[in-house]
Order: structure tokens, then C-alpha cells, then sequence
């Protein structure tokens, strides 16, 4: 019998008898196996896929405080770069100082009542602490004011009232911004006397639903 000129191994009849040809060599225990491993391989594929979301949204959940400490420090930095240039005239020397603290809330709305120490730097201070008990601020209006008592490590103290405008509180995720002016009202030792005055700015952050941790910065001129 003559060959088919028209016969090729892609025919569609030599196809089919490969095929079963093949299953037959395998037999059906591993064909069994063959698909249960695919199932399970399957799975673990979609399993994969979905420890990689959680594994991203948790990423994103976890840097969310950090973007919000990030975001309050460059606020607080930003609008103290606005500060106009100290003052030269008579005795008024510039003064500027920088704190890191912690505080504790008591809420009776609207007024949020805090208690701030910190520890940093002052000029003509050296190494100071800053406290004060008597800060409110206004959760309707975003105003505020507090009286900072500022201590050097030779016992000299400075008196620091700051008010908050209205719109001066702004909350953020987490926390707040705030800005103001300040005066000096008077201090002991050296500062007995003191005058002065300028501008403010922070940034407070929540630990838990009444404490957390911040820093602020003031600054402008000081005079006896």
C-alpha cells in the first residue's frame, strides 16, 4: 500500500492515539497523584497571593504613625523657618529654644487640659527643662495657651506665656500642629525682670487615647 503523501505526525488521527497511548504508560495512582498535587499547588498559589496583600497592608498600616511623626516634625521646622529676623535694638538679645516632651490629658469638653514636661535646649539657658500645668486648648476653635516655666541647670527660671489663635490647633492623623506667639513674663536669678517675646510651633502625638509624646520650638528676642 502506497503511503499517504498527506500523513504528518500532527495528523488528527496519530494525535489521539498518542495521547491515550501516554495515559496508559502512566499509571492511575500517579495520574491521582499528579492532580492532587496540582490542587494543592493551586492553593498554595492563592494562599501565596494572599499573604503577600496582608503582608503589603500591614506595611502600610504599620507606617502610617511614622508618616504622622514625619509629617508633624517637617510642620514644626516649616513654620519656624518663617520666624522674622530677632530683634538688634537696645538690650534685646534673640533667644530660641527647643524641646522634646511628654504629656498626660484630661478632657472636659471642649477644653482639653494638659500637662507638658520636656527636656532640651535654651539660649543663655544651656540645658533645660520645660513644664507647665495649666495648658488648654479649645477643641471647637483650635485655640489655646499655656505658661511654660523654663529651668536651667543652675536653678534660673523663665516664664513663657504662649497663646494659640483660633485655627492655631490643627489636627493630624494621630495628633496635632500648633503654632502662636509668646512672651517672656519675667523669671528669677538672671531672668528677674525679663522681657521679650516671639513666635512658637509644635507637634504632639498620641500614644494612647490621653498621653503621648511632641516637641516644640520657640523663638525671638530676650531682653532685662
Amino acid at each position: 500500500r502506497s503511503p499517504d503523501p498527506n500523513w504528518s505526525p500532527e495528523s488528527a488521527e496519530v494525535g489521539p492515539l498518542f495521547e491515550s497511548d501516554l495515559a496508559r504508560m502512566v499509571p492511575s495512582s500517579t495520574r491521582n497523584w499528579i492532580a492532587v498535587k496540582a490542587v494543592q499547588q493551586t492553593r498554595l498559589n492563592k494562599m501565596k497571593g494572599i499573604n503577600k496583600m496582608k503582608t503589603r497592608t500591614n506595611l502600610k498600616s504599620s507606617s502610617r504613625p511614622h508618616l504622622a511623626s514625619l509629617a508633624l516634625l517637617i510642620a514644626t521646622v516649616s513654620l519656624l523657618a518663617l520666624a522674622p529676623p530677632a530683634a538688634r535694638a537696645g538690650t534685646e538679645t534673640p533667644f530660641h529654644a527647643n524641646f522634646i516632651t511628654q504629656f498626660e490629658t484630661v478632657l472636659e469638653f471642649p477644653i482639653l487640659h494638659v500637662t507638658v514636661d520636656g527636656q532640651g535646649q535654651a539660649t543663655h539657658m544651656g540645658k533645660t527643662s520645660a513644664f507647665t500645668d495649666d495648658q488648654i486648648a479649645n477643641l471647637l476653635d483650635g485655640s489655646g495657651s499655656a505658661t511654660y516655666t523654663l529651668t536651667a541647670a543652675n536653678g534660673d527660671t523663665l516664664i513663657l506665656a504662649l497663646v494659640v489663635q483660633p485655627g492655631g490647633n490643627i489636627n493630624v492623623e494621630g495628633g496635632v500642629i500648633f503654632s502662636g506667639d509668646y512672651s517672656v513674663a519675667g523669671g528669677t536669678g538672671r531672668f528677674s525682670g525679663a522681657t521679650g517675646g516671639g513666635i512658637f510651633a509644635g507637634s504632639a502625638l498620641f500614644l494612647d487615647e490621653t498621653d503621648g509624646i511632641g516637641c516644640f520650638a520657640v523663638v525671638g528676642t530676650i531682653s532685662n
